[in-house]
């Protein structure tokens, strides 16, 4: 940080002394870098001038929805009020910046809106779940976006505070939260409408997942869906006609793409104990995955491809060995752990962040009774380093909506020609 004022205070000397080498040399040289200087000068305050910021809201949320049960018993049952777990409810509050364009992805990704909210989620009815908190970074997508109305589509990423979890000694233990501490998933979509000089309406709907990547059994996770209604507020006013520049036209690259993902789970081995009760052993299972593949540039925002994912997994065949006593590590071999999955996906790049989505189907594991579906997806975040290393943070998920773990990977692209 020091080495910048003295940056800058060299480049001034350099720049009076050449100034003065000019005008020793001739005064014509000296009128015409003048020009130039004040040229360049009244064209730089142009430009100041019509450079947007980003501009600077806040917003408040009010939810309701049905609560989505993945086969936890405590969600099925009811009290002896005769209240189930079908509804939520869910307030938040967000701090943002509307996108305007005094960057070049700002254009790319059509003015999108981002920031952090904190969110407040309570079932109706019920207080077996607790009291539940969650803090995220937020994205606003804009399918179509104008100065008074926009059509949008939300992903949220974050974490969650539960004040309940599993307890064996409950009378109906907590099956959902076997944490307090979990990742929070928000996707959604609607629109946005101006109602006066600061002020947006925002009905929408979202889809909230709640859960640890099953890194702790026994959990289910918490999965909704529900109506929003929020109210946005600008806290300046700011003309909303963003900059336009000319870019440059999408290079169509082709892309050799890979990563190494870890991670830990846990199995519940409920329905092989004999008292029927939760039971986990204590034992974590390691997963990895080599992903290679192939991705090409459909647009500046968009790259489809596909690939192979060599895989490991920790936690094939134990349920089979608890059926015949205590699972351990060493109960199955290492090369009935190892398989392969066909995978197709999507990249949408938001400057060095990208979000990720794939499908994939196994295509060779040794089969075990207890094998999961071989139709799998995974949904998650990338962040380039620099133009060829990553990080990434990904959901793997059975059926759409069910937690197979969390994976953290790191990799790199190389771009072909």
């Amino acid at each position: 940080m020091y080495c910048y004022p003295i940056f800058l205070t060299l480049f001034v000397f350099f720049t009076i002394n050449q100034s003065f080498a000019q005008i020793e040399t001739s005064e014509i040289l000296i009128s015409g870098a003048n020009s130039e200087i004040v040229e360049e000068a009244s064209n730089k305050e142009l430009r100041n001038v019509a450079q947007p910021s980003k501009g600077s809201f806040l917003r408040l949320n009010y939810q309701r929805g049905r609560i989505l049960n993945n086969g936890s018993s405590l969600l099925s049952t009811t009290d002896l009020k005769g209240n189930s777990f079908k509804e939520a409810n869910y307030f938040s509050i967000e701090y943002g910046k509307q996108m305007l364009g005094d960057q070049e992805w700002h254009q790319v990704c059509n003015y999108p809106r981002t920031g952090i909210g904190f969110q407040y989620l309570k079932p109706l009815n019920r207080a077996e779940l607790g009291n539940i908190f969650s803090i995220y970074g937020f994205y606003d997508g804009n399918y179509f976006f104008s100065e008074k109305f926009q059509l949008t589509n939300r992903m949220g990423l974050g974490l969650t505070y539960n004040s309940e979890k599993f307890d064996e000694n409950d009378p109906i233990p907590n099956d959902v939260f076997s944490t307090k501490l979990n990742v929070f998933i928000e996707l959604g979509g609607g629109i946005s409408v101006k109602l006066g000089r600061y002020v947006f309406v925002e009905p929408g709907f979202r889809f909230t997942h709640i859960s640890n990547g099953n890194r702790r059994e026994p959990q289910t996770g918490y999965n909704g869906i529900s109506w929003n209604l929020g109210v946005r507020s600008l806290l300046s006013q700011m003309d909303l006609k963003p900059a336009k520049r000319t870019l440059e036209k999408c290079l169509h690259r082709h892309e050799i793409i890979g990563f190494v993902g870890a991670a830990t789970k846990q199995l519940d081995f409920i329905n092989v104990t004999s008292d029927d009760r939760h039971e986990t052993y204590g034992i974590n299972y390691f997963m990895t995955n080599l992903l290679l593949g192939y991705q090409f540039e459909t647009t500046r925002r968009l790259k489809l491809g596909g690939g192979f994912d060599f895989f490991f997994d920790g936690t094939a065949g134990q349920i089979e060995a608890a059926a015949n006593g205590k699972p351990s590590h060493s109960a199955v071999s290492f090369r009935d752990k190892l398989g392969i999955s066909l995978f197709i996906g999507a990249e949408v790049a938001i400057d060095r962040l990208s979000m990720v989505y794939t499908l994939e189907y196994v295509i060779y594991r040794k089969p075990f009774t207890s094998s999961i579906s071989s139709f799998e997806q995974r949904i998650g975040i990338r962040y380039f380093i620099n133009e060829i290393i990553f990080a990434g943070l990904n959901v793997r998920a059975i059926k759409f909506r069910s937690a197979k773990a969390l994976e953290f990977n790191v990799g790199a692209r190389f771009r072909l020609g």
